[in-house]
């Protein structure tokens, strides 16, 4: 660990174009470099001088107190990308996520440390991007079956422990694959896409809407019981038979049948929950389609 001084160590770290703090066992901003001042929204006079705290969003300082300390108490270098993202409070008010590289010094014979920071958002919004495209359907923008699977366990899990409701609609299109063969598959598309985002601006903030096939749909709906789930699915047969698309120089209506399942205390896995939800879909289609089937009703 080397020691040195403010007016030594100052003419170095404004040299770095990375922002640079250094922190005094006080938790106390001692020098700050000119990317520091210009990530963080301040002018010098205002950041040196002034506490950590500043930079950090209040429901973050307590812990980030203690953090600092313990590390101040067993310093060691942490180099970037070392585990943990932290997340920055700048003057105006906005957060920004950041990495930090830390290394222990001593600043006229007292212990600090000084603070890398580097700007990760972009990292993040990458992150953000690649994990929502890994659970989305590029063409419906419903999630795909794989998240489908998990958020069904999560609500089995969350009705198993507390005893929250949750009901699942399964419904396909009728006749989808004539669509294909009479207008072509740029039209099939076409009606999943517009029949997709019409569904979508219909549900409620906690529904959740799957592609779990070609032309099959999923919705979850935490925290509803069955009748209520049957007029949701109600309002969705509506809402597409009364759908028109654009297909060349004719318009195409289509129509949807819905299966409705609702958890169970009897239900030992989420798969009991899904068969019976398409027990109702076939029994919707065997008996005219267009139109909703319950669980209670087969």
């Amino acid at each position: 660990m080397f020691d040195t001084t403010p007016d030594n160590l100052h003419p170095f770290i404004n040299a770095l174009q990375d922002p640079v703090l250094i922190v005094d066992s006080k938790l106390k901003i001692v020098l700050a470099n000119t990317g520091a001042c210009e990530m963080f929204g301040y002018p010098r006079g205002q950041l040196v001088g002034s506490d950590l705290t500043l930079l950090i969003p209040e429901r973050h300082r307590e812990a980030h107190e203690t953090y600092v300390q313990d590390y101040l108490h067993d310093p060691l270098v942490r180099p970037m990308g070392a585990g943990g993202y932290y997340t920055g409070l700048l003057s105006d008010g906005s957060e920004l996520p950041v990495d930090i590289m830390i290394s222990p010094i001593r600043l006229d014979g007292r212990r600090a440390a000084l603070a890398i920071v580097r700007d990760i958002s972009y990292q993040r919004k990458l992150e953000e991007r690649l994990l929502r495209d890994s659970l989305t359907d590029e063409m419906t923008e419903f999630y795909n079956r794989k998240h489908f699977q998990s958020q069904l366990k999560s609500q089995f899990s969350n009705f198993k422990r507390s005893g929250m409701p949750a009901s699942l609609l399964l419904f396909d299109f009728d006749h989808f694959k004539t669509v294909n063969d009479l207008f072509g598959h740029a039209a099939g598309d076409r009606v999943l896409i517009e029949c997709s985002a019409a569904i979508r601006d219909s549900l409620r903030p906690s529904d959740i809407g799957f592609r779990i096939g070609g032309e099959e749909f999923a919705i979850i709906l935490p925290n509803t019981l069955l009748t209520e789930a049957v007029s949701i699915g109600k309002r969705l047969c509506g809402l597409i038979s009364a759908s028109k698309i654009a297909c060349e120089d004719d318009e195409l209506r289509v129509s949807v049948t819905v299966g409705v399942a609702t958890l169970d205390a009897s239900d030992h896995s989420v798969e009991t929950l899904f068969r019976r939800a398409d027990q109702a879909l076939y029994a919707g289609k065997q008996t005219g389609r267009n139109r909703v089937v319950s669980q209670d009703m087969i």
